[in-house]
């Protein structure tokens, strides 16, 4: 923390030093020589750009412990933030709940310092203290989500923080999945020479409207891919229509064989992963006409806590169950270490059931920033190595990160106490970005 004893006199004479330093080092740099440098100066000022917001959050944990804003009129710090240093309403919110969490998680603060975690995901976690309803679940939490910051690309760490909020307060999501059913809604209207289709739906419907939709998607790639095989084409061709085209083809083919009576390329099957102790407690819960409690477990636990679809939907309990029950979803995969699906060296494709497991840890692609869907199978060490078909052996890779990490010399590995998948140079350095 920064020292509390500097008086006025001493903080008004400093002012301007830390931007004026910072333009002379900036200034001193020479010129930018390739884009590898550029790259390299781009993760040196983020790390800049993370110890500046940790030590704002401590000099704002300060304004609002004092309560200096009063002084000038103000009654809340966010509204000093807007009147004297015009942030936006929503900056200054956010600025607000990261400075509180800092004060009480230190070691968040030293982190964001040292730049091992970015603003993106210490905001994340400071929404999550900033929530009543699960402020005191967090503090047994925060270390292992910490990790998780540190180890994952922002979407995945949201995706977990979602799922963590899911557990801390599983009767509150419940409740909101409920709203969100009754809220439910769906359009299809004209914009001028545009027609746009929306729709809102809470995440049981959703899960198997995504199912179809995937499948049909996936009919429209297919296609292309047979256009351009037969077309002689060698394999980073392009294929005839963009990703954004394809979906929107998908889109009306959904329509046009719903009017026409016809069924979806392939029957949608939806996948409901959950463990086995969540199942368990949300059953007793609806047998007993109880509420939900905290799904949580312990930290050491919560990694094995699950309760999505593949695609990573996160699936109230009760919902799950009730589904599973009455036949809408074709299976409940339950979760457990006493399941062992295993290939070994017969086959060297992954499929089925073996192709299924790596899909259920994982549904995007593991290469770092790829956000592909569309995946292969790939072996981690590669079946000419040794390798076996086997889903602890397994990643699901694109096609285009398939071929470059075997081109490229590139390997991956996986955390077993997380799950996570990370993705190494030739080097052994790591693929982050920082």
């Amino acid at each position: 923390m920064f020292s509390r004893d500097l008086t006025a006199k001493t903080a008004k004479s400093n002012s301007g030093f830390l931007v004026t330093g910072l333009r002379a080092a900036w200034s001193a740099q020479s010129l930018i020589v390739d884009g590898d440098d550029a790259m390299t100066r781009l993760v040196e000022l983020e790390k800049a750009s993370r110890f500046i917001e940790s030590a704002r959050a401590e000099v704002l944990a300060e304004v609002d412990r004092t309560g200096a804003f009063r002084d000038h009129g103000h009654t809340t710090m966010a509204g000093w933030l807007r009147a004297g240093i015009s942030y936006s309403a929503g900056d200054a919110k956010h600025h607000a709940k990261v400075a509180r969490m800092v004060v009480e998680f230190p070691q968040i603060s030293e982190r964001l310092q040292a730049g091992t975690i970015g603003v993106a995901q210490v905001r994340r976690l400071a929404a999550a203290h900033a929530n009543k309803r699960v402020t005191d679940e967090l503090p047994a939490f925060v270390d292992l989500l910490a990790d998780r910051a540190e180890d994952m690309p922002y979407e995945d760490f949201n995706s977990v923080m979602i799922r963590w909020e899911h557990y801390a307060d599983a009767d509150g999501a419940h409740r909101n999945s409920e709203r969100i059913h009754e809220d439910r809604d769906a359009t299809v209207h004209p914009v001028g020479d545009v027609v746009y289709v929306d729709a809102k739906v809470g995440t049981a419907q959703g899960a198997f409207m995504l199912e179809v939709f995937e499948k049909y998607v996936q009919a429209e790639l297919a296609q292309d891919l047979a256009d351009r095989d037969a077309k002689g084409l060698d394999l980073y061709s392009d294929l005839a229509r963009t990703a954004k085209q394809r979906r929107a083809d998908a889109m009306y083919a959904i329509f046009a064989s719903a009017a026409n009576g016809r069924f979806a390329p392939a029957e949608p099957v939806v996948n409901i992963v959950i463990d086995a102790a969540t199942y368990e407690t949300a059953l007793t819960a609806l047998l007993n006409d109880a509420p939900l409690p905290s799904l949580l477990g312990s930290p050491d636990s919560f990694g094995s806590r699950r309760c999505e679809t593949t695609a990573g939907v996160a699936i109230n309990p009760f919902d799950a169950i009730v589904a599973s029950m009455i036949g809408q979803v074709r299976r409940v995969v339950m979760s457990s270490p006493s399941t062992v699906i295993n290939l070994g060296r017969k086959s060297r494709l992954f499929t089925g059931s073996s192709r299924e497991a790596i899909f259920l840890r994982r549904r995007k692609c593991i290469w770092p920033g790829c956000t592909a869907l569309t995946c292969e199978a790939d072996h981690r060490t590669p079946w000419a190595e040794g390798g076996t078909t086997s889903p602890d052996n397994g990643d699901p890779l694109c096609r285009k990160h398939n071929r470059y990490k075997a081109t490229a010399g590139y390997t991956t590995t996986i955390d077993h106490t997380s799950g996570i998948s990370h993705v190494y140079a030739s080097n052994f350095h790591r693929l982050t970005v920082i």
